[in-house]
C-alpha cells in the first residue's frame, strides 16, 4: 500500500517494527515545507493564531475525527501520548480515597502518571496482574468498585499484543460510574477503534508509531461530551473563548482587563495547550492521517491483520509459541532463554531484519508488527532469517 511514498523502507532489508517507530510518508515532508514557507514568506498573516487554526490545525482534526469517526470538537492536538494523557488526567478532580484500575504489563508511562496521580490526590492504585501475558476480564470486574474513579489502560499491550475489549471494560466501568481513559497509542491508525462506539470517555495515542508522524512530537486527545462537563483544567488563554470574534480582534482594545473571567471554550479545545499550538506538528500529522483515511481504515486493518496471522501461524508451524492473536503485533516466544534470545534479535537487526525484542515481568519474546507499508515479501524474508539464526 503506497510503498513508495515511504523512502526509508530502502534502508531494510524489512522493517516490521512499527508498534516501536512508524515510517514517515514523503507527503508529511511536503505539508510541513509548506507550513515553513507561508513563516518564512510572512504570508497569510501567520502571526495569527486564528490564521494558523484554519490552514494547519483545523485541517488535521478534521482528517482524525473521519478516521475515529468522532465529532471534530472532541478532538484536540497533543504531544505525543504521555502529555496528553497528562492533561487528560489532571483536569480531573477524583475525590481522596477514590481508586485507579490499571494493568501491570504496562507501558511505563502510565504507571509513572498514575503514581504521581495517586499522591496527588490520595488514591488507591489497584493493577490487574497477567495470567501468562494475558488478562480477564473477571480480574477487571473484581477489582472496579463504585470507588473506582477511572480505568487507565493500553487498548493494545505493547509487550504481548493482547487487545482488550474495550466494550466490557467500558461497560463495567461506567456500572460503577468510573472514567474509561485509554492509551491508543498501539492501536489508532493501525485497526478499527471508534471510542464513542465502544464507550470510551478518553483516548490519547501518540503520532509517532501507526499514526505514521513519528519524532515530530505528533499525538491525538479524544475527550467524550461528558468527560469535557466533568474537566477543569488550567486555563491559559487559548482554551477560553476569545471575548470578541478572534483573537485578533481583542488584542488592541484599549479598555480590557487582563484580569478579566474569560470563559472556558469548548469542546476538546477546553483541555487544550492554552497557549499556542504547535502548528509544525499539525502540518505534520495532517498528512499521515489523510494517507490513512485515502485508504481507509478498514482496509488497513484488514492487511494489517492477515499479515500478523501469517507470521503468527508459521511461527507456531515451527515449534514456536505466540502470547496473542487479535491485533497487527505478534510476539513470538522462540523458547531460548532471554540472553539467547537477545542475540537472535541482534541478528535479525544485523540482516537488515528491524523487528524488536520486548518484555516484562518474565514476559517477553521477539516482536513484530506490520503495517500498511508491509508486503508477504516482507514476511517470508522475516520468516527465513528467523530459522536462519535458529539454525533451522
Amino acid at each position: 500500500m503506497r510503498r513508495s511514498l515511504f523512502p526509508a523502507l530502502r534502508r531494510f532489508k524489512a522493517y516490521l517494527n512499527t508498534a516501536s517507530t512508524g515510517l514517515m510518508p514523503s507527503t508529511a515532508v511536503l505539508e510541513v515545507t509548506k507550513l515553513l514557507d507561508e513563516v518564512a514568506e510572512f504570508r497569510g498573516e501567520v502571526n495569527s493564531v486564528d490564521y494558523m487554526d484554519e490552514v494547519f490545525l483545523n485541517p488535521a482534526l478534521e482528517e482524525a475525527a473521519r478516521l475515529m469517526r468522532v465529532k471534530r470538537d472532541n478532538l484536540g492536538l497533543s504531544v505525543q501520548t504521555t502529555e496528553g494523557l497528562r492533561r487528560v488526567l489532571f483536569s480531573l478532580e477524583p475525590a481522596r480515597g477514590q481508586n485507579v484500575v490499571a494493568i501491570d504489563l504496562e507501558f511505563p508511562t502510565i504507571p509513572a502518571l498514575l503514581k504521581s496521580y495517586a499522591r496527588r490526590f490520595g488514591l488507591e492504585l489497584r493493577v490487574v496482574e497477567n495470567r501468562d501475558g494475558f488478562y480477564s476480564l473477571d480480574d477487571f470486574e473484581r477489582l472496579i468498585d463504585d470507588s473506582t474513579f477511572a480505568v487507565v489502560l493500553s487498548s493494545v499491550n505493547w509487550i504481548t499484543g493482547q487487545r482488550l475489549d474495550l466494550v466490557e471494560i467500558s461497560r463495567m466501568a461506567h456500572e460503577h460510574g468510573a472514567w474509561l481513559i485509554v492509551d491508543g497509542v498501539q492501536e489508532l491508525g493501525s485497526l478499527r477503534i471508534f471510542p464513542e462506539k465502544v464507550g470510551v470517555d478518553s483516548l490519547v495515542a501518540g503520532g509517532e508509531k501507526w499514526l505514521l508522524s513519528p519524532n515530530t512530537g505528533a499525538g491525538l486527545i479524544y475527550a467524550s461530551d461528558g468527560l469535557l462537563e466533568e474537566a477543569r483544567p488550567v486555563s491559559g488563554l487559548l482554551n477560553c473563548e476569545p471575548p470578541t470574534k478572534t483573537w485578533g480582534d481583542w488584542w488592541g482594545l484599549p479598555d480590557k482587563d487582563p484580569w478579566g473571567e474569560l470563559k472556558p471554550a469548548s469542546g476538546a479545545r477546553k483541555i487544550d495547550f492554552g497557549g499556542g499550538p504547535p502548528y509544525i506538528v499539525a502540518a505534520a500529522l495532517r498528512a499521515s492521517l489523510r494517507l490513512l483515511n485515502e485508504i481507509g481504515i478498514d482496509a488497513v486493518e484488514h492487511h494489517n491483520l492477515r499479515l500478523a496471522e501469517r507470521i503468527a501461524d508459521e511461527a507456531e508451524a515451527e515449534g514456536m509459541e505466540v502470547i496473542a492473536r487479535g491485533s497487527q503485533i505478534v510476539t513470538i516466544k522462540t523458547g531460548l532463554s532471554y540472553p539467547e534470545e537477545d542475540e537472535l534479535y541482534q541478528r535479525l537487526a544485523e540482516a537488515g531484519v528491524s523487528v524488536s525484542h520486548r518484555g516484562a515481568r518474565g514476559c517477553y519474546g521477539i516482536r513484530v508488527s506490520p503495517h500498511l507499508y508491509n508486503t508477504e515479501e516482507d514476511v517470508d524474508t522475516f520468516m527465513a532469517e528467523l530459522l536462519d539464526a535458529l539454525g533451522r
